[in-house]
């Protein structure tokens, strides 16, 4: 070691001072290179950038708020699927499946919103006291809750809906004051939730129940799109029907099993099937109502009128509000609901009632 440090010193005598001290440097490097294999090395490792952060604490929080986008959603083959027209795709992010904006006259919107937790999401209680508070509103009991749920049936099962109204936040009425949610349990818990304006939500409702009533159990992003309802064809229609002569056919929608329309009256008829019992009478009167600016009621189910035909026997009902009136007639057959709507200005729906009444009592399935 001594004639290695003589030789080192000989060679510096004609080094510069700053070249001198790199060059010692690496000497001093190199000589290193004989220490015990045995000595503790450390090493600082950097975090990948493509590492996810931590999962948010509220997993279900105000989902009218922005939305950063931390996914990229992948191309798959339902992506051709369509949605309701009115719904526009909103960028996803660590928590939501899916995401989507509904936006309605003089700058009302509603936040649609899909999210699947694991086992620690909380009971069903737990997340309508949350959404309750999220408008201001105190919690229910067990007991309380249990009168507000409806239960929606599903390809997945029945799910939990609850209707929220209560307080906007930060007073914006065109943004919120409205909560519908879904709970479903499998695979974890599944939490569907639209959220905004609260005649907003009270239209979109029945698209919104339609759009869980399809999304199947153990779904992804690319599996959350609406499926098209078959209109029925002239080659193998699944029900029949005698059309008044003054109605025109309208566009069907991933909603309608079909529409038609009286541009004269303003009025607009629609079919819709669901699967199952298509939840209880009162449960669809009061979303009827609440479209109308209604509010719910208790008591409706005593304005049902049953209206027998040669297949079966439909429920009616005439919901009348301020400035618009709905006719409904309703049925349940060989595992599906039907529903009938007649919608419209007060004036147009009393005008075409008797057709829409004949209409109904035609319909063969």
């Amino acid at each position: 070691m001594g004639a290695v440090s003589k030789t080192v010193r000989d060679i510096f005598l004609g080094v510069p001072g700053n070249a001198a001290i790199i060059l010692l440097a690496l000497v001093t490097f190199f000589m290193g290179c004989d220490r015990s294999e045995n000595e503790i090395k450390v090493y600082r490792l950097v975090k990948p950038s493509g590492e996810s952060e931590p999962m948010e604490k509220d997993a279900v929080a105000s989902t009218n708020a922005p939305v950063k986008s931390t996914l990229e959603r992948v191309p798959t083959p339902t992506d051709d699927v369509p949605v309701p027209r009115n719904w526009e795709p909103r960028p996803l992010s660590q928590m939501r499946l899916a995401s989507f904006l509904v936006k309605g006259e003089n700058g009302a919107v509603a936040d649609i919103s899909f999210v699947k937790l694991g086992s620690a999401a909380g009971t069903v209680l737990d997340n309508v006291n949350r959404w309750l508070g999220q408008l201001g509103q105190p919690p229910v009991t067990p007991e309380k809750l249990t009168e507000m749920i409806q239960k929606l049936p599903t390809a997945r099962g029945e799910v939990d809906v609850v209707d929220l109204n209560g307080k906007p936040e930060d007073g914006d009425a065109s943004k919120d004051g409205r909560i519908i949610g879904a709970i479903a349990a499998d695979e974890g818990t599944s939490f569907f939730k639209m959220r905004g304006n609260a005649a907003l939500v009270g239209a979109e409702k029945e698209n919104f129940l339609k759009w869980i009533a399809t999304v199947r159990a153990g779904a992804g992003s690319e599996s959350l799109a609406m499926p098209q309802v078959a209109a029925p064809t002239s080659n193998k229609p699944e029900i029949k029907w005698d059309v008044p002569s003054d109605w025109s056919p309208a566009p069907t929608s991933a909603m309608r099993y079909a529409s038609f329309a009286v541009p004269a009256d303003h009025v607009d008829i629609s079919v819709v099937t669901l699967p199952g019992d298509g939840g209880d009478d009162l449960g669809n009167i009061n979303r009827w109502r609440q479209q109308l600016g209604l509010p719910p009621s208790n008591a409706t189910t005593s304005s049902i009128v049953p209206l027998k035909t040669n297949e079966t026997t439909f429920s009616t009902i005439d919901i009348a509000g301020a400035n618009t009136r709905t006719v409904a007639a309703w049925t349940r057959k060989d595992g599906h609901a039907w529903f009938f709507k007649l919608t419209g200005p007060s004036n147009g729906v009393e005008k075409e009632k008797p057709n829409f009444v004949k209409f109904v009592q035609s319909v063969r399935f």
